[in-house]
């Protein structure tokens, strides 16, 4: 009697804090690894050098426009001050939806650039991201009032703010460069900022707002194409035609036994179905995403996939199951991905829930099977990612709204266009080129290039288009700094 009511005392004093434990990571379904190789951030270079980065912590406000809030955060900064001269420029690679890295500074070409003039070289952590995370927990309600680009270019501001209130830096000039969405923070913020630094270097920037972003899957096939061979396209079409064929006469069952799907796949959800599909392309699309035509990327993997079997769809499933580590059954059951995420706001997983929400309250970019012109199939709608916002973010995430939130950006951003002081580069291969600066806004574009292909310093390796484009960069520096 006794050992039982001390039993019951220890309840009743640990009771309150039972719901403040988190709950086990659930396992990542195969969308979200997907999700997550897309956007991991920049190419990074290997180095032999020795880091001089460290870290330093800025004071941000938890709401830069509203006055009242007077909360405060800290952003985390990666710094390389080794070869500052009083007064010399501050050179900024601001970071998107990604964890900073000191290789991020490392040995790229806005370093040597930075070296060259005697300049400190550093790079920004986005809100939510990394370690710079503002509050807790990733509410709906947090992440819709806190987290946004408007938000993020202010704290970059704020980041020069602090840096030049420093007398070494009182009179230093301040250069940034983007890659991906932080090339477009780099427009945007010489857009909006256009005293506060003398110039961007935007490296595969999106500008265009967009929810069905139906043409990035259409260049991934081009690539394949183009760089695999017609044989490489036609596996991958082949094979998921006969998946999905599978599926449309109800032989479900027999695709999952195939592909090594998991037991709670269901066959007949068209979600789960959806997610299997998009998990594929996603793939694919990676490995095209950050291809370099000069090391042959999409033709070895070509070769690994053809390797895999004579047979076509075996090959595909073989391929797509090396590439997501060869798990025990392939997860893509739809509601792991939404519970994934609904889990991911009170336990934070580093990146993923917060560019999801991005995406789905500002810049849409959900890649859809929309293009007929593409060897992916037609069974990932963009009602896929519309779904997933609604569910995990609550109604105000319909994919009506969602709409009308992406004409917001498009409108208040200006879409694509050009922007002076603002130095584009695209490459020619690229999916994400469909949104971003072209021709027409002077964009300098690298044949058979993909994502964010400029960054590394200038070495034997690159194109003449791509050496021709870094040397225009650090020119037009030289003059954004006279």
């Amino acid at each position: 009697m006794k050992f039982s009511l001390v039993i019951l005392q220890l309840v009743l004093v640990l009771a309150p804090f039972a719901s403040s434990v988190s709950l086990r990571e659930p396992e990542i379904p195969a969308f979200i690894k997907t999700l997550k190789e897309m956007h991991q951030g920049p190419p990074r270079h290997p180095t032999t050098r020795k880091s001089h980065v460290k870290t330093r912590w800025i004071t941000q406000k938890l709401d830069n426009f509203d006055e009242t809030n007077n909360k405060t955060w800290q952003n985390r900064i990666l710094i390389n001050e080794r070869h500052f001269v009083e007064g010399s420029p501050i050179f900024i690679y601001l970071g998107g939806e990604w964890v900073i890295e000191p290789a991020d500074i490392g040995s790229v070409h806005l370093a040597d650039i930075a070296k060259a003039h005697k300049g400190t070289i550093l790079t920004t952590e986005h809100r939510f991201y990394g370690e710079s995370i503002p509050i807790k927990p990733l509410s709906t309600e947090n992440l819709s009032r806190y987290q946004n680009v408007k938000q993020a270019l202010a704290d970059v501001v704020n980041v020069i703010k602090v840096l030049k209130e420093e007398d070494k830096y009182k009179d230093s000039k301040v250069v940034v460069q983007g890659c991906s969405y932080s090339a477009t923070m780099a427009t945007w913020l010489k857009k909006l900022y256009p005293d506060v630094i003398v110039g961007s270097w935007a490296s595969s920037a999106p500008l265009e707002a967009k929810v069905n972003f139906r043409e990035y899957m259409k260049v991934v096939g081009e690539a394949y194409r183009e760089l695999g061979g017609d044989h490489c396209y036609n596996i991958i079409d082949n094979a998921t035609s006969y998946y999905e064929n599978l599926f449309y006469n109800g032989k479900g069952a027999q695709a999952k036994k195939e592909l090594n799907l998991c037991s709670d796949f269901d066959e007949d959800d068209e979600r789960d179905q959806w997610q299997y599909f998009s998990t594929v392309a996603n793939t694919f699309g990676n490995l095209a995403q950050y291809q370099n035509p000069q090391n042959k990327d999409l033709s070895n993997y070509c070769s690994n996939l053809r390797n895999f079997s004579d047979n076509d769809y075996e090959a595909l499933s073989k391929f797509v199951q090396w590439r997501l580590e060869n798990p025990k059954c392939v997860n893509t059951k739809y509601q792991d991905s939404v519970d994934y995420y609904l889990w991911s706001k009170d336990d934070y997983d580093g990146e993923d829930l917060a560019w999801m929400f991005q995406t789905c309250n500002e810049f849409g970019w959900f890649q859809s099977s929309g293009s007929r012109n593409q060897p992916f199939g037609t069974n990932f709608p963009v009602t896929l990612y519309t779904d997933i916002c609604e569910d995990v973010f609550g109604s105000n995430y319909s994919e009506a709204n969602i709409r009308k939130l992406i004409r917001e950006t498009n409108y208040e951003f200006g879409g694509i266009e050009n922007v002076e002081g603002v130095y584009f580069t695209q490459g020619g291969l690229d999916p994400w080129a469909r949104v971003g600066a072209g021709l027409a806004q002077a964009a300098t574009i690298y044949p058979q290039a993909s994502h964010c292909s400029d960054l590394g310093s200038i070495g034997a390796s690159d194109s003449a288009a791509l050496r021709a484009s870094k040397e225009r960069i650090a020119e037009l520096i030289r003059e954004w700094l006279a």
